[in-house]
């Protein structure tokens, strides 16, 4: 391939590409979940920062209609994006750990609850978040290796198979909250839900060149 004209639009294009080749094997060999981290590593947290105004490669004049989505994604919640197009979203678990984080079984929220127990479990997929503050626990965790698998029960048990992909994050709101070590921001979702919206979110960005409905909605 050639050298892409706009790289944040058409360098995801070219990963899902990549994706879609290596997919049906991922799927024989049960490696959904590694080929959703590695396709996210990349295509997620790239994108994401060259969508930014502020970042020093970004050209105002071609790029303004990336800076404008990413604007949008922030008054949108996460369930209702634009990168779903028609799809509607599976199973996504928002929460947040005041306790300590390095013992899955020790989580808990501002509640006292384990913030992926049965009694909270309803509660967390009613929380409304905005698209950019998911994404941004996203990219922060992938950024820095604050990854967990659990098994079907929440757990971290070794050996057992692995159904969900735990997303941590420092939470960021406040000075004494940053200094705050074990306040973590947490996004909980399958390892198929996670593949399916990485490719979603792909697709979503390779398009925004499409035309001019993104710019015309700022």
């Amino acid at each position: 391939m050639g050298v892409p004209s706009r790289f944040a639009i058409e360098y995801p294009q070219r990963v899902l590409q990549l994706i879609r080749m290596l997919e049906p094997r991922a799927r024989d060999r049960e490696l959904l979940g590694s080929l959703g981290l590695l396709a996210a590593a990349s295509v997620l947290t790239i994108p994401y920062e060259r969508m930014q105004a502020r970042h020093f490669l970004h050209n105002a004049e071609i790029d303004r209609d990336l800076a404008v989505a990413l604007k949008l994604l922030k008054k949108t919640s996460f369930l209702q994006a634009a990168f779903w197009n028609v799809e509607v979203p599976g199973p996504w678990w928002q929460s947040r750990i005041v306790s300590v984080v390095d013992n899955v079984d020790g989580w808990r929220d501002e509640d006292g609850s384990h913030p992926l127990s049965a009694d909270t479990t309803i509660k967390l997929n009613d929380r409304k978040r905005t698209a950019d503050e998911v994404i941004r626990v996203l990219r922060n965790a992938l950024a820095h290796g604050n990854i967990i698998y659990l098994d079907e029960d929440f757990r971290e048990s070794s050996g057992k198979r692995m159904a969900y992909l735990a997303f941590l994050s420092r939470y960021e709101e406040s000075e004494k909250q940053r200094n705050a070590a074990t306040t973590y921001r947490l996004v909980v979702t399958t390892e198929a839900e996670f593949l399916r919206f990485v490719k979603l979110w792909a697709d979503w960005v390779g398009s925004l060149g499409d035309d001019g409905s993104v710019a015309e909605a700022a």
